[in-house]
C-alpha cells in the first residue's frame, strides 16, 4: 500500500507539471518556430530549426514593437497604481475587520464573500455603461480602480489571516505601553506579517498584470491599450502573426517570474499563513 501511495503521488504529480507547464512550454516552442513552418502541412512537435527572429522584432522597434512596449508601460502603470491604492486600503480593512468589534462587523465580512462569487462577465455591462457616462473609458487610473474593486475582498480576507497569527497580548502591551504602540508594530508585528503583504502584492499584481476582457472592453486606443489585449495586435494585416504573438507572451510573463523567484521564500511561507483561520 506504501508503494501504491507514492506511485499515485508521482503520476499526480507529472500529471500536474505537464498541464501547468505544458501551455508555457508550447508557447515558447511556438514562439522559436518559423512562421512558413508553422503552417506547413508538416505535423510536428518541435520545429526543423529554431529561430529567434520573433523576439528580435519585439525590439525592433517597429510597429508591433511600439504597440508592444506600450502595453508593457500601461500594464505596469496599471498594476503600481492598483497595489499603491488597494494595498492600504486592504491593510486597514483588514485590521478593522480581525482586531475591532463593532456592530455589523460580521455582514461586511461577509458582504465581502459574497462580492468574490460574482461572475466577472455580470458586471461588464454595467462597468461599460457607467464608464461611458463617465467619460471614463481609456484611462488607466480607473482602469486600476476597477482592478482595486476587483481583487480587494480576496487581498482583504488574506491579509485577515495573516493578522490572526499575531496574538492579541502584543498589541495590548503595546496600548498600556503607550507610544510603544507604533514601534512593536513596526519591530514585532511588521515582520510577522511581512510574508503575508508580499503573498497579497504578487496576487494583486499577477491578477491585475494577467487581466484582459476588462481592459479590452475598456481601453481600445493604441496608446492606452495594456498589454494581455495589445498581444493580439502583434498580427499581421491579413494573416495572424502567431510566432510573433507568442514571443511577446512568453516575454510578458518574464517580469511575474522574476518577480517570484525574489520574493519565493516570502511567498510562499504568506501563502502557507493564508490558510490559518482566525
Amino acid at each position: 500500500m506504501k508503494y501504491v501511495k507514492k506511485a499515485g503521488y508521482i503520476v499526480a504529480t507529472i500529471f500536474f507539471l505537464v498541464f501547468t507547464l505544458g501551455p508555457f512550454v508550447w508557447t515558447f516552442v511556438m514562439a522559436i518556430t518559423p512562421k512558413a513552418e508553422m503552417f506547413s502541412n508538416v505535423v510536428s512537435l518541435l520545429p526543423s530549426h529554431i529561430t529567434w527572429s520573433n523576439f528580435q522584432n519585439l525590439f525592433s522597434g517597429g510597429r508591433r514593437s511600439v504597440a508592444y512596449f506600450t502595453g508593457l508601460k500601461n500594464s505596469l502603470r496599471a498594476v503600481i497604481v492598483t497595489i499603491c491604492i488597494g494595498m492600504p486600503i486592504a491593510l486597514v480593512s483588514a485590521y478593522t475587520l480581525s482586531r475591532i468589534e463593532f456592530p455589523g462587523r460580521k455582514i461586511i465580512k461577509n458582504a465581502l464573500l459574497i462580492t468574490m462569487v460574482i461572475p466577472v462577465m455580470a458586471t461588464i455591462i454595467p462597468l461599460y455603461k457607467m464608464f461611458s457616462a463617465g467619460h471614463m473609458l481609456d484611462n488607466t487610473f480607473w482602469l486600476s480602480m476597477v482592478y482595486v474593486s476587483s481583487y480587494l475582498p480576496m487581498a482583504t480576507w488574506m491579509i485577515i489571516n495573516y493578522f490572526s497569527t499575531i496574538p492579541k497580548e502584543l498589541e495590548e502591551a503595546a496600548i498600556v505601553d503607550g507610544c510603544g504602540f507604533f514601534r512593536i508594530y513596526a519591530q514585532i508585528m511588521l515582520p510577522l506579517i511581512k510574508p503575508g503583504i508580499v503573498a497579497v502584492v504578487i496576487f494583486t499584481g499577477k491578477s491585475a498584470w494577467n487581466s484582459f476582457m476588462w481592459p479590452m472592453i475598456a481601453n481600445t486606443s493604441p496608446d492606452k491599450m495594456i498589454l494581455a489585449p495589445a498581444l493580439a495586435t502583434l498580427q499581421g494585416q491579413f494573416t495572424t502573426n502567431y510566432p510573433m504573438q507568442m514571443s511577446g507572451a512568453v516575454m510578458s510573463v518574464v517580469p511575474v517570474i522574476v518577480m517570484f523567484f525574489i520574493f519565493q521564500k516570502q511567498f510562499i511561507e504568506g501563502v502557507a499563513q493564508s490558510g490559518i483561520k482566525g
